[in-house]
């Protein structure tokens, strides 16, 4: 009987493991509230609120860009928090709205913008870094896209070159915003180099998210010494 048994054994501590995953998984706290959000994240220049393009593109002129900044980073603490989306939204927004808007894709872990545009990824900013051309896309009336692009190097690596504070410097004279869609916090520190860089970010995050990832975000930020300018609490 034993012996009968003995080929489910794997299958059985295959479900086990992750039943037991799931439940620490569970254990971890979510946030639930925008109470919550600013005791984890910091409290923010402009309230959090679900996206809405327009009335948020008016704050942020009024708050940020209109007070001599152009460099806002756009970051998360996951992957599937819509960061991408928001970023998009927001630039489709400022330019109509008749502000010269860059809209860069600085997510070389998993580059998304190129599809929001309908655009091939080449000729972007890991091009850049690595010394090669660069195109910038005219996706509307006052709206520029520069993709990520494509490099073998490390994401990290490539960003640390000196090329990428020399391409800030100029596009933040040429255009009065500049989105910089960054990697999600659990891939690494990148976003730290455009948050830095700008002095603030805006943070695009769930209900669903665990309370650690966005003290994690909170950390990085801080620690490069980057004001959270608002907050936008996606619905799932």
């Amino acid at each position: 009987m034993l012996n009968a048994l003995w080929p489910l054994a794997p299958a059985a501590a295959a479900g086990l493991l992750v039943c037991l995953l799931l439940l620490c998984r569970r254990g971890r706290p979510a946030l639930r509230s925008e109470n919550e959000l600013n005791q984890a994240i910091g409290l923010p220049m402009l309230a959090a609120r679900p996206l809405a393009p327009q009335a948020l593109s008016r704050q942020l002129l009024a708050h940020w860009f209109g007070r001599g900044r152009a460099i806002l980073a756009v970051v998360s603490p996951g992957r599937r928090d819509g960061r991408s989306r928001v970023a998009a939204d927001l630039a489709r927004e400022l330019a109509r709205m008749g502000e010269p808007t860059l809209l860069i894709d600085a997510d070389f872990r998993s580059p998304a913008l190129h599809r929001a545009f309908g655009l091939a990824n080449r000729a972007g900013l890991a091009d850049f870094l690595e010394g090669r051309a660069v195109r910038l896309a005219h996706c509307a009336e006052n709206l520029s896209v520069l993709v990520a692009g494509r490099s073998g190097a490390d994401p990290l690596e490539l960003l640390s070159r000196r090329r990428l504070q020399d391409l800030l410097a100029v596009v933040a004279k040429r255009y009065r915003v500049v989105l910089v869609d960054t990697p999600a916090a659990e891939r690494g520190p990148d976003l730290q180099l455009f948050a830095a860089f700008g002095g603030g970010a805006l943070v695009v995050t769930r209900f669903a998210s665990e309370i650690p990832s966005l003290e994690r975000l909170r950390d990085l930020l801080v620690a490069c010494k980057a004001r959270v300018v608002g907050t936008v609490l996606n619905a799932a």
